[in-house]
């Protein structure tokens, strides 16, 4: 059976560990062939935009991928960019299954027309997109979002066998802005990477990381990180940690800081309960989650909540609108973020009481490892349970 993950409304980056790139990983673990659609415009790892090097190839998974030149369609829609090949190749790799990565990009006509005339063509749609990356507050967005792509999602309605929304957000989003019915729409949760998380040795990576690190293998470690920028407040956690100045509490930092915070993460991190490592292999988080004792995102929301999830860790996160998925009835506290006494008092009331991490950290193994495990995500996203 051939699954082919089109990937165009953001690109498909090699090596990232993005939903985009496990879910394919995990069909073709299950014996699908398995082929990813995407743009030949790539970024690198530090987000510069580039030509891709290779336009057809086989990756170490056995995944086949399709890059396909951007082009442009004449017409109300020649301002988009565009695949004028996505019909073509369609009808070349003859998908049973086909799932997209984000709607938003008006090549999805062209999935509309090849489901239209291969009825038996499951097709499955996500969204990535919500309220606050989609910028909805410029109405210029609000144009595009509404009458552009929400134009072609509700025409591929008759189409899709499910929309997912990736958070509850995202969920409400296909909803209000899309006019996607509900009964369309589900949640299908982002999560980690199973084959990178090795439960089995976390005694041996915590002792290994925490040597390398020199924290002690008594100390209550917070880990945090990705991309850094203002609106993360990891700088507030870190401000928070020194002024609580308690020798067994330390903070593991990883990540890049855009040009606005650089020097004053670089700065703050000096302090002696701060471990500042820079950027991370997506493969190599999961080991510094396996290594910590809790979970700090006091900003903006990032896959990486869902990953330290997947691996069993308690965490503390910003109390947003549709964002409270990675609370599956106690791993988790919420809270404003940028309140630097309140996140204080958080960490302290954790910290204090053995019972109440006890219960935070039995939730996060019993219940978070298997809902946050792209194993059965993968499975979900096709409706196999």
């Amino acid at each position: 059976m051939k699954i082919v993950h089109i990937c165009l409304a953001a690109v498909y980056i090699e090596g990232f560990g993005y939903q985009e790139n496990i879910l394919p990983q995990c069909h073709r673990a299950m014996g699908y062939d398995v082929t990813v659609l995407t743009s030949d415009h790539v970024f690198d790892k530090n987000y510069t935009k580039k030509i891709r090097e290779e336009n057809d190839y086989v990756n170490p998974y056995g995944v086949h991928v399709i890059a396909l030149q951007r082009t442009k369609r004449y017409g109300p829609y020649s301002k988009f960019g565009d695949y004028a090949d996505l019909f073509k190749t369609l009808k070349k790799e003859k998908p049973d299954i086909i799932f997209v990565h984000g709607g938003q990009f008006v090549a999805l006509m062209d999935v509309i027309a090849y489901c239209k005339r291969n009825s038996q063509v499951k097709l499955y749609i996500d969204q990535h997109g919500d309220y606050y990356n989609m910028r909805l507050d410029r109405w210029q967005n609000r144009f595009v979002q509404h009458w552009i792509y929400g134009h072609w999602m509700r025409k591929a309605i008759p189409y899709v066998n499910k929309f997912w929304g990736v958070t509850p957000w995202r969920c409400q989003y296909l909803n209000d802005v899309y006019k996607i019915p509900k009964e369309k729409i589900d949640l299908l949760v982002m999560g980690g990477d199973d084959t990178y998380i090795h439960f089995k040795m976390q005694e041996q990576i915590r002792k290994q990381i925490r040597e390398e690190l020199d924290l002690g293998q008594e100390d209550f470690v917070l880990i945090s990180g990705g991309k850094i920028d203002s609106k993360k407040n990891i700088h507030v956690l870190i401000n928070v940690v020194e002024e609580m100045n308690r020798n067994n509490l330390k903070l593991i930092v990883f990540g890049q800081p855009d040009k606005d915070m650089k020097a004053l993460i670089e700065d703050m991190s000096r302090d002696s309960h701060v471990r500042y490592i820079g950027w991370l292999d997506s493969t190599k988080v999961y080991d510094y989650f396996l290594a910590s004792d809790l979970a700090v995102f006091p900003g903006t929301h990032s896959v990486l909540w869902e990953q330290a999830c997947s691996c069993g860790l308690p965490g503390v996160f910003k109390d947003w609108v549709g964002m409270r998925h990675v609370d599956l009835g106690g791993n988790a506290r919420f809270v404003r973020g940028d309140d630097k006494e309140e996140l204080k008092t958080v960490i302290s009331e954790i910290l204090d009481s053995t019972v109440e991490y006890e219960k935070m950290r039995e939730v996060a193994r019993n219940k978070a490892i298997p809902y946050f495990s792209y194993a059965r995500i993968a499975r979900r996203a096709i409706e196999l349970e």
